[in-house]
């Protein structure tokens, strides 16, 4: 792939967080090393020719298949007369505005637009080794978050969905702690509401009908090391409090004993829900909040991360068939990332899985081989005459939303997973005015 990978000026309407990376599509040819196109130039020509701006190197892309021209704050994906065809979100255009997340495919190579960092421009290989290689490109910010606090004694609360990787975000922190103590964790939603005191604290022989031996508990069990409380928000608002004295106190006291055990141990939170959201509903004590926010790692969906989908699924193929991996053709490939994966690595996991296991031996993975679910889960743009999308994705967004909030009762957070979009991109559609507000003018 050739081209010219130089940055090119920023939108002023980037955010700042944002103002280091740029626009740019990541291709994803089944089989071979992804590289990055920057759109960095007002047009270019995408093809196999000589003379094109960009060289796509796979079977189906014609000579000069398309082009790329920025018109305005937005690029625009022509097709130029291909033989084979320009696919975008697996729907055939002739012209059409792209939008961060969009997959496209030009016959049998796989891009997918999206925002990186020039540092990483070009590069064959960027996918994290951090977390057992679960981050990728994707999730590049939190992966930087995550090292830079990871030698801090800050307590961290990491919210994602189910499946999403919160453990390994965890055990990523832990392992890059320094700490000499071990990683523990608890899954607080399976503890019984009768012996959740004695599982986290400890107990002495005796001190309950069936405590035929003292118990440790979970604090010390992860003493010296990192304690994860997943799914802290089930924990009985009772025992919260007496889990927010033993952290400001750094000692436990074992149920049946009387003297204080000293601990030390960097706690790890891990929610679906953002700690503001669980108090304001009263599953969380404010206090333990306060003193669980030292930092926070949001982890978004793997809808929103299509570049690390197409990672995993290489990294999940191998570890099915290490001897010889078989190859996802490149239609298979577009409508998995398609697919919105509602239990997120832990589901495409498993799914990969089960797919070589019913097609034994092939060599190569092809969409007739996917279940309908899937083979038939890519999204329908509107498109007038031209191929052009007739409603842009921010006005989807928009009245999704709208109509979300109201089916919540404004819970802003609860109408976002209802759609399908993350927090902040909902925050971002509200431009700064409040649900009311919003809604008021969404009404007129």
């Amino acid at each position: 792939m050739s081209g010219d990978h130089t940055t090119r000026k920023l939108d002023s309407s980037i955010p700042a967080r944002e103002a280091r990376s740029v626009w740019a599509i990541r291709w994803l040819r089944p089989g071979a090393p992804s590289l990055y196109t920057a759109l960095d130039r007002n047009r270019l020509t995408l093809g196999r020719g000589d003379s094109v701006d960009v060289s796509l190197d796979a079977s189906a892309v014609s000579r000069e298949h398309a082009t790329l021209t920025r018109q305005g704050p937005v690029f625009a994906l022509a097709d130029a007369g291909s033989t084979n065809g320009t696919f975008v979100n697996a729907q055939r255009v002739r012209h059409v505005a792209l939008a961060a997340s969009d997959v496209i495919r030009l016959g049998d190579m796989i891009g997918v637009v999206t925002r990186v960092r020039p540092s990483v421009i070009g590069s064959k290989s960027d996918v994290q080794t951090i977390a057992g290689n679960l981050f990728g490109p994707d999730l590049g910010r939190e992966v930087d978050h995550i090292q830079k606090i990871a030698t801090t004694t800050l307590p961290v609360v990491v919210i994602g969905e189910t499946g999403v990787g919160k453990e390994a975000a965890a055990r990523a922190l832990h392992e890059l702690s320094g700490r000499s103590g071990p990683f523990h964790s608890v899954n607080c939603a399976a503890l019984p509401a009768s012996l959740a005191e004695a599982e986290l604290f400890g107990h002495r022989k005796g001190a309950f009908t069936g405590a035929e031996q003292p118990g440790t508990g979970h604090l010390r069990a992860a003493h010296e090391g990192t304690l994860l409380l997943d799914e802290l928000a089930d924990l009985a608002l009772p025992v919260q409090a007496k889990l927010l004295r033993a952290l400001q106190d750094c000692e436990v006291v074992p149920l049946g004993e009387t003297r204080p055990v000293r601990v030390d141990l960097r706690i790890v939170a891990a929610c679906q829900t953002p700690l503001a959201a669980l108090v304001q509903d009263g599953r969380l004590r404010e206090d333990l909040a306060m003193r669980l926010a030292g930092s926070t790692v949001e982890l978004k969906p793997l809808r929103e991360r299509r570049i690390d989908t197409a990672l995993l699924i290489e990294l999940f193929l191998e570890r099915a068939v290490p001897s010889a991996p078989p190859v996802l053709e490149a239609r298979a490939l577009e409508r998995l990332l398609l697919h919105a994966w509602p239990g997120n690595v832990r589901e495409l996991e498993h799914f990969v899985r089960r797919l070589v296991a019913f097609n034994p031996g092939e060599p190569a993975l092809r969409a007739s081989m996917l279940p309908e679910a899937i083979a038939g889960s890519a999204p329908s743009p509107q498109l007038d005459a031209s191929g052009t999308r007739a409603e842009s994705r921010d006005t989807h967004d928009l009245q999704k939303l709208a109509e979300a909030l109201k089916a919540n009762g404004g819970n802003l957070s609860a109408a976002a997973s209802a759609i399908g979009i993350s927090r902040q991109r909902a925050y971002r559609l509200l431009g700064g005015r409040s649900v009311e507000a919003f809604l008021e003018e969404r009404s007129k």
